[in-house]
This record gives C-alpha cells, structure tokens and sequence, in this order.
C-alpha cells in the first residue's frame, strides 16, 4: 500500500521538476539567443590604379600580409616624368610671358605720361596763339593749326590710355593671383600627383586577396585589379530569427565559436542591428502577395564586432560561426 502512495507523489515531483527546468531552459534561450546562421567579416579594400600604365614593378603575392605604406606594385613612371617635365616648362614660358606683359604694361604707362605730358604743351601753346590770333598779331591759320594740334594730341592720350587698358586687360590680375600662373601651376601639381600614383601602397595593415596582377600588365585607372583584408577590424554578421531580438540591444557581450578554432571561443560586443531582413535588400525581393503564401520566419543581421583578434588564431573572411549573445545584462 505504501509503494501505490508513493508512485503519484515521485510523477508530481518528476513533473514539476521538468517544469521548472523548462521553464528555466525557456528563459535562458530567451535571453541567451544563439544563431549558427552567421559569418565572419572584416572591410574589404578594392585596389585601384588612378592612372593608366603599364606595371614595372610587382613587390608581392597573392595571400601575403602587408604593413600600411608598404609599396605593393609600380606602374612605369617615364611617361608621367615626360609630363611633369613638359608641365614644368609650361610654367616657365607662362612666367615669362607675364613678365613681358608686365613690360608692355610699363612701357604703355610711359606713353601715356608722354602723352599727357605733350598734350599740356599742345594746351598751353593753343591757348597763347588763340589769344594772339584775337589781337590779330598772328594769322587765323596759326589759330587752325594750333586747334588741329590739340586735337591730334587729345587723341594721341585717348589711344594711349586705351593701349594701356587691353595691356592690363591681357595681363589679367596682378603676381600669383593671375590666372593663368594659376593654372600651369596646377597643372604641375596635377603632373607630380600622377607620377606619385604610379606607386601603389598598401593603404592599411592587412592581407593581399585576389590578386594576380604581373609585370607588363596594362592598368586601367580605377578599375580594381586586387583587394586589401583589413586585418584590424573583423565582425561577425549574426542572422537572428526576428523571435529572437527582443532583448537584443548594442552593447551586450557576445561569445563567438569558430569552426575554424572550434575551440577558442572570441568574445565580441554587439554593435547594431539590421533595420531590414536579409531578403529585403535584395535585387528581387520575395512576393508574398500569393494564394499559396507560406509565413517564413525572418531573419535580421546583427553585426557584432570581434574584440579579441589575436593573431595566434587568424580569422578568415566568410568562415562560419556560432554566436551566442548574452542578454540578461542591460547593454553597455
């Protein structure tokens, strides 16, 4: 009789038991969600050549690691030498041909002066013969001359002036303000810019990835021949099912397993999550407006940067991972 007591007794503490284990096993899954849906990632640098040549030089490998500024490839500089000599000389000719402005505007400065000088003296003698000419002690034709004198050296400042305005007309502004200094000017800066582009640096510490660029290859500028792994700055792009965001916030610690090192786990923080589904910025975005509409759960990115890269364990672009979010602490 005792045993028949005892068997409903253990079934109640065995079911309460499942239960409260359920119950704990739920709240823990909803506030430590985990997704396997995720991938490694870090910024991908497309490298570019910004002038057109032929490669000279080739100073690394597919694969390899660089150092920021490190030279990676050299396009032949003889043909942006040439100009930047040639813009060099263009310079010099436009100097010279602004001080030879500069000397025509001194020199029609002079004959304006002259001018204005000769025509005092013409003033001066019109108005002595005019007044001889009214007490009659010279000719009215000396009056005539003298009129027709003043007149000649009236016109004679008019073009002088007016010589001396298209001088400075031609000139422009004065010194390194003048235009077209200006532009020879920029026009070796642009030369020693494009001779500078014909060597190619690394632009950030990181790793060498599809590239298969060799000596005597032609480059067309700004089309990438290869791309640069940023090796500092590495993330995971997580892919939650939308059931599972609602204690997700940025800032919370995240554990983060590799296939890669199965068994060196990362630590991670996350940073941001997706406004929109992975579906949604898609080229061809689903339809659902169909009779035969299945409800799909979504998934979300949720970016979480990686912390702790360290280089023992070398992470790799697209490799698969596991991330598991803590979200029983508030965020950071």
């Amino acid at each position: 009789m005792p045993k028949l007591t005892l068997k409903p007794l253990i079934a109640i503490i065995l079911c309460l038991a499942l239960g409260t284990i359920g119950v704990f096993y739920y709240r823990y899954q909803a506030y430590h969600p985990s997704t396997d849906d995720a991938y490694i990632q870090a910024h991908v640098i497309h490298i570019a050549p910004q002038v057109d040549g032929r490669v000279k030089r080739v100073l690394i490998k597919n694969h390899q690691t660089v150092k920021a500024g490190k030279l990676l490839l050299e396009i032949d500089q003889r043909p942006f030498i040439i100009a930047l000599n040639k813009a060099k000389a263009n310079l010099v000719n436009t100097q010279q041909d602004i001080e030879s402005k500069n000397s025509d505007i001194k020199t029609a400065e002079a004959n304006v002066a002259q001018a204005q000088a000769v025509l005092i003296n013409t003033q001066k003698n019109t108005q002595r013969i005019l007044s001889l000419v009214k007490q009659k002690l010279v000719a009215p034709a000396e009056g005539d001359q003298a009129t027709s004198d003043l007149s000649v050296s009236q016109a004679s400042l008019a073009q002088a002036k007016s010589e001396l305005a298209s001088a400075k007309q031609q000139l422009g502004d004065p010194g390194a303000q003048n235009a077209a200094i200006q532009a020879a000017k920029a026009d070796v800066d642009s030369a020693k810019l494009n001779l500078q582009y014909t060597k190619i640096m690394a632009p950030c510490d990181g790793y060498i990835a599809d590239f298969s660029t060799r000596p005597g290859d032609q480059l067309t500028a700004y089309t990438p021949i290869f791309a640069v792994v940023d090796a500092h700055h590495w993330w995971v792009d997580a892919n939650f099912k939308e059931t599972q965001l609602k204690h997700i916030s940025a800032g919370q610690v995240a554990t983060i397993t590799t296939d890669l090192y199965p068994k060196h786990p990362f630590q991670g923080t996350v940073d941001s999550i997706s406004i929109g589904s992975g579906s949604s910025f898609s080229l061809v975005p689903p339809e659902n407006a169909t009779g035969n509409w299945v409800k799909v759960t979504q998934r979300f990115p949720v970016k979480v940067i990686i912390q702790d890269n360290s280089s023992p364990f070398p992470l790799r672009l697209g490799a698969s991972a596991t991330v598991t979010i803590d979200a029983s602490q508030p965020s950071a």
